[in-house]
């Protein structure tokens, strides 16, 4: 298996070199994954609370989508009037079981105490079930034991990650045209 696994890997990097070689996409191209947010309509500036970052399910995490780009992303989750994309740093082409990470210990975000955050890094896991589908595992965001906790500090560190240059997150348009932190 883990031979066939290579194989896989060796010519999943043949053809992207070859690819790269003929100009159809840059090996400095970000892997990225889109969480579908809400913002003032107004304003365009996203609503950074735990309805947004809503952790949930069996185990808990919170969800995120791979789309090969902002226009796909658009067309996958039509009705989504912003997105929160997060350019994976590490994932080039992901197996089930790969993780990554969001942010890093050099950015800090204010939450709750009382909610228990903890620092970023945070894994991100490669579940691709549904396809294309992400989760950082409650366990990764907050020590506290309801989802709620960990949804507003989701939110927290993801404004904090979106008004942050160089931390891999953006604000992307969806049906709004003004998206912004």
């Amino acid at each position: 298996m883990k031979t066939s696994r290579l194989r896989f890997r060796r010519r999943l990097a043949v053809i992207f070199a070859a690819l790269a070689a003929l100009g159809l996409v840059s090996p400095a191209m970000a892997y990225s994954v889109y969480r579908a947010v809400n913002a003032d309509a107004t304003t365009g500036a996203v609503t950074w609370n735990a309805a947004n970052f809503g952790v949930s399910g069996n185990p808990p995490t919170l969800s995120f989508f791979y789309f090969a780009s902002d226009t796909a992303a658009r067309a996958g989750m039509a009705t989504a009037q912003c997105f929160v994309k997060v350019d994976l740093p590490n994932t080039n082409a992901p197996v089930q079981g790969d993780h990554d990470n969001v942010g890093n210990a050099a950015i800090h975000f204010v939450a709750n105490p009382a909610d228990q955050p903890l620092p970023f890094p945070w894994q991100i896991d490669f579940d691709d079930v549904p396809p294309g589908h992400w989760s950082i595992p409650k366990a990764q965001i907050t020590a506290a034991a309801a989802n709620n906790a960990a949804s507003r500090v989701a939110a927290a560190g993801f404004h904090a990650l979106a008004t942050t240059g160089g931390s891999g997150v953006t604000i992307v348009n969806g049906t709004l045209g003004n998206c912004g932190p």
